[in-house]
């Protein structure tokens, strides 16, 4: 980040940068650690499992079961050793540092002025804030998703553990290993595969262990069962309402297919997943490879079937693009799909603008805005 604020050169300026960046900080910190109730179901899934209970039970946790794979587990096990209010300040001083290693990936790597990414920083607090409260763990995995992939977008075909560390990333929510997918894999990657599937399976020792009968099969029908019970246990708004901006989502609502047919949010998925993965391959296949990434990390919380608000944190890289190359390009309509796009994804709230702000929702702005920004993007380049 100092590259880019070295360009600052009012001193002013430079101190109000710094005194509202670490209010903002502040802010988000304290309130993690004030709510933060989606990082205590991994608190709880590694206290769980550390005590010899099983990971995944519904009849235990409810609507607040571990739904994530039993892989990442281990990874919350240090934070066990704290109590869970504490361990919430140490989550959200990791969110921080995490936001930080971004706008630098940004910096460093695609050269995003401070003009850029500073107002977009303040334009996307709304989202900041909701992942800060639901204690997410979005921008962990945005920020080793951006600093994991390398320079050709792809990995040798051998085993390495940035690779790795990016599926172990992006596998978190399973959906979010979308654009694992747009790597350069091939018949030579087979044996990465199989190491990475090897380790990811020790690291799913621990939840076997505890399971009733031991098998991996037992394991992978609790987790299913956890992950699919939304439908059962939430509230139907939730994932067909407005806290939902997901095309799956939306498309199902316009559909009349109930929450509890989880089956279906897995097919639409899969249909939006595949047509605007198809078209971005094909629209980004002379962009830098760099953007490339950054939009195939912006369409995750497109097709996710449960993105909620605090995974549209992934759309924040691309938002940084537009936004830069928006300036420096003279297409009207580009310039147009920019603006509109970040308006979409930032502002487009009930809180801004009252019932037009609950249609937007309603209709999945947020995924809109994405999509103007990719299309945006194609045209700029």
């Amino acid at each position: 980040m100092q590259k880019g604020f070295n360009r600052l050169t009012n001193p002013i300026g430079r101190l109000l940068l710094v005194l509202v960046a670490t209010s903002g900080a502040i802010s988000l910190v304290r309130t993690t650690a004030a709510q933060g109730h989606d990082f205590l179901v991994f608190w709880n899934g590694a206290h769980n499992v550390l005590s010899g209970l099983p990971l995944y039970s519904i009849l235990r946790d409810g609507g607040s079961v571990f739904k994530y794979p039993p892989w990442i587990i281990p990874f919350f096990f240090p934070f066990t050793l704290l109590s869970p209010d504490t361990a919430k300040w140490v989550w959200g001083l990791l969110e921080i540092a995490s936001l930080i290693a971004i706008v630098r990936w940004l910096i460093s790597d695609l050269e995003i002025p401070w003009k850029t990414w500073c107002p977009l920083l303040i334009c996307y607090w709304g989202l900041w804030i909701v992942h800060a409260f639901d204690g997410q763990i979005a921008l962990p995995m945005l920020a080793l998703a951006l600093h994991l992939v390398s320079a050709e977008l792809h990995f040798t075909y051998r085993f390495s553990f940035r690779l790795f560390f990016l599926v172990c990333a992006l596998s978190t929510k399973i959906f979010t290993g979308i654009p694992l997918l747009s790597l350069k894999w091939n018949r030579k990657s087979i044996s990465a595969i199989l190491w990475i599937t090897l380790i990811l399976s020790v690291l799913s020792l621990p939840a076997l262990w505890n399971e009733t009968h031991h098998s991996p099969l037992s394991l992978l029908h609790s987790w299913s069962e956890a992950a699919t019970s939304g439908g059962k246990l939430l509230d139907a708004s939730q994932l067909r309402g407005r806290l939902n901006p997901g095309f799956p989502g939306f498309a199902l609502r316009l559909l009349h297919i109930p929450a509890s047919q989880s089956n279906a949010d897995l097919i639409a998925t899969v249909l939006f997943a595949a047509s605007i993965g198809s078209a971005w391959a094909w629209m980004s296949r002379r962009l830098p490879h760099k953007i490339r990434w950054v939009g195939w990390l912006a369409i995750t919380p497109m097709v996710h079937p449960l993105p909620w608000w605090h995974l549209f944190v992934f759309t924040f890289p691309l938002a940084n693009v537009t936004l830069m190359k928006s300036v420096l390009n003279r297409n009207i309509p580009a310039r147009i799909l920019c603006v509109l796009g970040i308006f979409l994804i930032c502002l487009s709230t009930e809180k801004l603008f009252g019932s037009f702000g609950v249609f937007l929702e309603l209709n999945a702005a947020k995924s809109w805005g994405t999509l103007c920004c990719l299309i945006s993007c194609f045209l700029m380049h």
